[in-house]
């Protein structure tokens, strides 16, 4: 098989060619050495480029799940508190409902277990209206600014508040009505009230067995309300921190794909000078006229 031999320009073309990638090679690091990153333009590595914009949106997700979990876990640690706060007013109310049974009970008397309860009726209905961000956070879903009324009527709606906290997963925040629904046997204040107005009629007989029985019903639904309001904390705690332990390592992912290597950069960079410099050196000698803008 004849072969046509290499003219003079074929060589001078085929150098200049393997030159001019040599050279835009060394750029390309040279770039990559400055910026500090792997990818300075979608050239550098379109498949590099798709593999960052991945990352870079699941970055995206992660933070806002940590973002959501955080603000879900401060609103459910203020309902916690709350509730916690709220079982020991009602264990004070406890202890003079059942002061109501004392034979020594005198009007008089009666007039201090009235004042003690309206207190405490007051406190658990401040309580009760506990806001975040003008929002009374026990009020479900509704978005009223209040979730009792004075008479201790329930006002909100809805389920249990939640939030997304990871892939098609929603964490809830907030126990809905735990002092009970208007018009329940189970309602605080409905049973407050009635404690209320048989120590006012002087049927303290009543106050110690049915209104007690009767609180006692409402004191253990605010008592159940308090621990799943606390198993609500420790679950946006523990999703709070696998978001950070997901966002770290995609960040830590990112970082791989975009951060340079210094040492390993820079030795590549001065391998590839060292190549360019040989091979510019040797085609300088034999094809001398097509090198003048090299040197």
């Amino acid at each position: 098989m004849y072969t046509l031999p290499l003219t003079q320009s074929a060589i001078s073309l085929m150098s200049s060619t393997n030159l001019n990638l040599d050279q835009s090679q060394l750029q390309v690091l040279q770039n990559q050495l400055t910026v500090g990153q792997n990818i300075t333009q979608p050239s550098d590595s379109p498949a590099g480029v798709v593999a960052v914009m991945d990352v870079a949106a699941q970055q995206v997700r992660f933070t806002q799940y940590q973002t959501n979990a955080q603000s879900g876990l401060t609103v459910a640690q203020m309902a916690n508190g709350t509730l916690n706060d709220a079982v020991s007013v009602l264990q004070s109310a406890r202890t003079t409902l059942l002061q109501a049974g004392s034979s020594a009970v005198t009007p008089a008397s009666a007039s201090g277990l009235i004042a003690s309860l309206q207190s405490d009726y007051n406190t658990l209905l401040g309580m009760a209206n506990t806001a975040y961000m003008g929002n009374a956070i026990f009020a479900g879903t509704s978005g009223s600014q209040g979730a009792y009324d004075p008479s201790g009527n329930y006002l909100g709606a809805g389920p249990s508040p939640s939030t997304t906290v990871g892939p098609g997963f929603q964490a809830p925040t907030v126990v809905t009505a735990p002092f009970g629904q208007s018009g329940s046997p189970t309602n605080v204040f409905t049973v407050i009230k009635q404690a209320i107005t048989d120590l006012q009629s002087g049927n303290y007989s009543a106050v110690y067995q049915s209104d007690l029985q009767s609180f006692d019903a409402s004191f253990n639904q605010v008592t159940s309300a308090a621990a799943t309001q606390g198993e609500y904390v420790q679950e946006l705690q523990f999703m709070q921190n696998q978001a950070t332990q997901s966002l770290q390592n995609v960040q830590t992912q990112f970082g791989n794909l975009q951060n340079i290597n210094y040492p390993q950069l820079t030795t590549q960079y001065s391998q590839q000078l060292s190549n360019y410099q040989i091979a510019l050196q040797v085609v300088s000698q034999a094809v001398q006229p097509t090198l003048a803008k090299y040197i």
